[in-house]
Formats: structure tokens, sequence, C-alpha cells
């Protein structure tokens, strides 16, 4: 499924305020996570600064190559330079290192927790990837299990599901957010979500 900016896609927004000198740990050494955010800034500028967030990337698998954060990091700047080879790969990577870490899926994996938003994403970059390449029905098993794992789905995985039920693609998706955006009016898709869900039962909305 193409997206147009797959950092919005997934709701990954690094610090506006980010300051690369004053984010440490204890020992006065960058963390793990601030490589991963000073590469996500990075990415949005031109190939000096892509260089170098690769090049933080790199420095953050060395110290944890199973870091599934570090791989959805790839995943972004690989996505923000158009290389789709090394983007596939990375979202590969990211999903059999989310396995790794989960040989059995949990009952709950809420977005809430920040420690999982890492292996959420990857689960649904991998269903996207599937969706992509026509395996529907890989796809819909990961999208039923976002589901279920994060019931309250900030993600949009719903729509995405009932996209794909409905016979339309990425493209279309695209669409209705930019035309509910500028609208502020999400009820296209809304409605799409509830006679697919209907159909599939697919989702069971929390109730507050």
């Amino acid at each position: 499924m193409k997206k147009k900016n797959i950092k919005q896609e997934k709701g990954i927004l690094p610090p506006s305020d980010l300051n690369f000198d004053d984010i440490f740990n204890a020992n006065g050494e960058p963390r793990i996570d601030d490589y991963y955010y000073d590469a996500l800034e990075l990415s949005c500028g031109g190939k000096k600064e892509i260089k170098e967030a690769l090049r933080l990337l790199n420095i953050a698998l060395q110290m944890d190559e199973d870091y599934v954060q570090t791989h959805i990091g790839f995943i972004c700047v690989y996505d923000a330079i158009g290389d789709e080879k090394k983007k596939d790969e990375a979202i590969k990577i990211a999903y059999k290192k989310t396995l790794k870490k989960f040989p059995k899926w949990p009952i709950l994996m809420e977005w809430g927790w920040l420690e999982n938003r890492a292996y959420l994403r990857a689960i649904q970059y991998m269903g996207d990837w599937y969706w992509d390449k026509g395996k529907n029905e890989k796809a819909i098993e990961l999208y039923r299990l976002l589901l279920k794992l994060n019931p309250n789905d900030n993600q949009g995985v719903r729509y995405e599901i009932a996209a794909l039920y409905a016979g339309l693609n990425g493209d279309d998706i695209n669409r209705m957010t930019d035309e509910g955006n500028e609208k502020q009016d999400w009820s296209e898709q809304e409605n799409l979500v509830q006679e697919q869900n209907k159909k599939h039962k697919f989702w069971k909305e929390p109730r507050y």
C-alpha cells in the first residue's frame, strides 16, 4: 500500500524542540533512542542529513542489533529517500526482530505504553507490505492481530483492513484521509469501517 509519508502514517513525530547536544543518559552518552529521534529529524533534510541519519542509526544498531525501534528508523529514512528495496528489507528485519521478542503474542500490547509502539509499527509495516504484494490473507491476519493487541487502534488499522475487504487500495485511503482532513469530516472512512465490520467482524470498538 503506497503511502505519502511513512512517518505521518505511523504517527512518528520526532520532538520539534530536540536539542542534539542536551539529550544524554546519566553517563553523559547518548541513549539508543536519541540516535533514533535524531535520525528521524535529519531524514527530512537533504543528502548530507540523510547520510548523517544513517550513520546515527548504524551506531544504534551496534549498540543493540535486536532493538526494533532502530529498524523502524531505517524504514523511515529509506522511505524518505525513496529506496524501496532497502525499505522493504528493513520492514522484514523489524518484523523478524519483533517475532524474536514475542515468540508468543501477549493478550494486549497497547499503544499507550511507549515501549510497545515500535513493535506495533513493525507489525503494521509488515501487513502493509503483504497488501502491496497482493498477499491479502497475510495482510488481514496481521491487521486483525493489531486490532486484537491494541483495540483502541491508534494506528488506524481499521481503515486499512476495511479498505482491503472492500477491494480498495492505499491510494483510496490517502484520498479519503486528505478529503476528510480538508473538510474536517471523516464520515466516509468511518462508514467504510462500519459497513465492512458488519460483514467481516474484524474490530470491536472499545467502550469507555
